[in-house]
């Protein structure tokens, strides 16, 4: 007789074969974006003066509370450097252990796999066990890397393992509501979205509670991994709940798992109508129906932090003179406040811009995604064709792209509007952001030509979203030679609104992006439908 988790070895040997280049590209990706943020922080706050400039400013904005919570001795350097990577290390880890969690559940689920591994000798719980252990590996490494990142940049010990240890228990702690959503939704797509939602309300509870300076923040897993205080007076007892919250949704999955029907969810989908709506019968309605969710996920977020950005624009001046060397950074003079501004504006159009990089490829790459899953091939059994198919994803992903970017600046001028009381910027801010649409077409267009000479390796795309990003937020900091500046389609295009607008490097981008969407047509007209 066997267990409920006999096999869990065997099924964790898989797993981690599987994600044999998927994790790495994770752990080396967020790790390293963590590492070198801490490591570039330390050199422009080499003050006392500096230190207490940021503390005066950052320290006591709304907006930063809001993003990045009440960082403890914010009048120290491991304040600021917790501080500043704050964002993207617990939103990263939360989101690396939602995707790694749910790829090994419900979606193989879904896609089949599971039932024939299942029909062996492994246990009900033994795929939902080695998806744990595969996520808390993977917050080990990340918390790891963050401790050795701030040691490497000479800040106290202590703090450094508790900001470490915090950031590791908060991942654990969405990795174990992901396994409840696997349990819920009888979708991959859904399962993802429900965890996504848990870790925005999660974040925005805490900011909130952060602006109020209430007791809110304690109802957020975010909150309790802050409030172990790193670099401050360090104190484990907030690690306690997020271990026993940890413990109650880890039980919970289990128990949901025992309890449900094998490959279906607790939250059934309603019955659709008797008769489709007439666009469903057509590639772009079909490519739009399946991505709605996919866009307007990407859409909201990314018009909120525009939102956000546009609201920091008041606070610009006052943060550079207290650190001259922020307008290096931005690429400003610290003598003229609205050549602050300008530069502030450029920076934010660029970094969302690239941001915004992730939903095109993401859409792109559902190609591949709707081949595995056995969709593209009923629809290309009826009269459409591969050109018709591939182009419907192309047109919804650039469509998409065109709203977003659209959004964004309408986001950013309305932060902007209500922090200066200025509102005749709406027109300006939003034609910025477009600007950078081209460079987004591109990085989108590589991914066409993937997903159609090479399918199977489709995930390559995102080393594109990867080097861009890298190349905006941290090639001045890293002194990165020009020929590899070069190689970002960011970089060619004026910086608005510090440079004119020139048309032709706009072209010629877009001429690009239409060479590798031809690219990838042809190949994908003369390979074989990638099957699961």
């Amino acid at each position: 007789m066997s267990s409920a988790f006999t096999g869990t070895v065997h099924q964790l040997r898989l797993v981690l074969r599987r994600d044999r280049v998927r994790l790495p590209l994770w752990v080396v990706g967020l790790g390293g974006l963590i590492a070198l943020s801490a490591l570039a922080v330390p050199p422009i706050y080499d003050t006392p003066e500096k230190v207490a400039g940021y503390a005066r400013t950052v320290g006591a904005s709304p907006v930063s509370y809001l993003m990045s919570g009440r960082q403890v001795a914010i009048d120290t350097l491991g304040g600021i450097v917790a501080n500043e990577i704050s964002q993207v290390a617990q939103l990263g880890v939360c989101l690396m252990v939602m995707f790694l969690v749910v790829r090994h559940t419900r979606a193989e689920e879904e896609s089949g796999r599971a039932e024939m591994l299942r029909s062996t000798v492994l246990g009900r719980h033994a795929a939902t066990l080695a998806a744990l252990l595969h996520a808390v590996a993977a917050v080990v490494l990340i918390g790891l890397l963050t401790t050795v990142s701030m040691l490497a940049a000479g800040l106290d010990g202590l703090g450094s393992a508790t900001y470490g240890v915090g950031l590791a228990l908060l991942g654990l702690c969405y990795a174990a509501v992901s396994l409840v959503a696997a349990q819920l939704s009888a979708s991959a797509r859904g399962a993802l979205g429900i965890a996504g939602a848990a870790v925005a309300a999660g974040y925005l509870v805490r900011g909130v509670g952060a602006m109020q300076d209430s007791v809110l923040v304690w109802a957020s897993p975010f909150g309790w991994a802050q409030r172990m205080d790193a670099f401050g007076d360090e104190q484990g007892w907030p690690a306690l709940l997020l271990l026993a919250l940890t413990a109650l949704l880890l039980g919970l999955a289990g128990w949901l798992t025992a309890h449900r029907d094998f490959g279906g969810g607790l939250l059934q989908a309603r019955p659709g109508p008797t008769r489709a709506v007439h666009r469903l019968g057509t590639p772009v309605g079909l490519v739009l129906r399946l991505q709605r969710g996919l866009m307007l996920g990407w859409a909201v977020g990314l018009a909120a932090l525009g939102l956000l950005y546009g609201a920091l624009v008041p606070t610009i001046p006052d943060l550079v003179a207290s650190n001259p060397d922020i307008a290096g950074f931005i690429g400003a003079s610290p003598d003229a406040e609205q050549a602050l501004v300008d530069a502030f504006l450029r920076y934010v159009f660029v970094l969302m811009a690239v941001i915004s990089t992730g939903f095109a490829v993401g859409s792109v790459l559902r190609l591949v995604a709707d081949e595995e899953a056995g969709r593209a091939e009923v629809v290309l059994a009826t009269a459409v064709s591969r050109w018709a198919w591939l182009g419907a994803t192309v047109l919804v992903s650039a469509a998409g792209a065109l709203l977003i970017a659209s959004l964004m600046g309408l986001g950013l001028a309305a932060g902007y509007g209500l922090g200066t009381g200025e509102w005749d910027q709406v027109v300006a801010q939003v034609a910025g952001q477009l600007s950078y649409l081209p460079a987004v077409l591109v990085v989108a267009g590589l991914a066409v030509a993937v997903c159609g000479l090479v399918p199977r390796w489709s995930g390559l795309a995102w080393a594109g979203v990867a080097f861009v990003l890298v190349q905006v937020v941290l090639g001045e900091v890293l002194r990165l030679p020009g020929w590899i500046d070069a190689l970002s389609p960011f970089w060619h295009l004026p910086a608005l609104p510090v440079e004119g607008f020139a048309p032709w490097p706009a072209l010629v981008q877009l001429a690009l992006a239409a060479a590798l969407v031809l690219l990838g047509l042809w190949g994908y007209r003369r390979r074989d439908v990638v099957t699961s």
